[in-house]
């Protein structure tokens, strides 16, 4: 009998610790998040140097990697939930995602395939450039937002 009530103080404080849930560490969670989007910097310098250099096949299958991964990163953060039933920080990465996703699926087939075939279409050229451009502008000045905010509310 002494068994089983040891056993069971041991056990209850864990069964209740897994149905209340456990508190989130905002440092780890943060990084955790901030580890995901920063993923996609390798991708934007590989499409730089493939695209700088000409090299419009390297700039293609940096283009199906970039956007296989960036699925990838949005099931991850999604993943990763909430901070504690906040989710500013959550919700701003996976909009920072969800914009390169857009961009790596819509601007950037077509820059590449007006400068691969050498089309001279400076208009069209420069509006693609200006939409990944104020895309990344938009998702970084988002996520930056939402991080300081994150960081104010949960500073130790």
């Amino acid at each position: 009998m002494k068994k089983i009530i040891s056993k069971t103080f041991v056990i209850l404080p864990l069964l209740i610790m897994i149905a209340c849930g456990t508190k989130k560490d905002p440092i780890q969670y943060n990084n955790d998040l901030m580890t995901v989007i920063n993923g996609s910097e390798k991708h934007i310098t590989d499409m730089n140097t493939a695209m700088q250099s000409n090299n419009y096949e390297q700039a293609e299958k940096v283009q199906k990697e970039w956007y296989d991964s960036v699925s990838k990163d949005i099931k991850k953060v999604e993943d990763i939930g909430d901070f504690n039933g906040d989710a500013n920080l959550q919700n701003a990465i996976l909009t920072g995602l969800k914009g390169y996703k857009k961009i790596v699926e819509d601007d950037y087939p077509k820059l590449i395939e007006l400068r691969k075939n050498k089309v001279e279409n400076p208009a069209n050229e420069e509006k693609l450039l200006n939409n990944i451009n104020q895309a990344f502008e938009v998702m970084a000045n988002g996520v930056n937002k939402a991080s300081s905010k994150f960081e104010k509310d949960y500073a130790k």
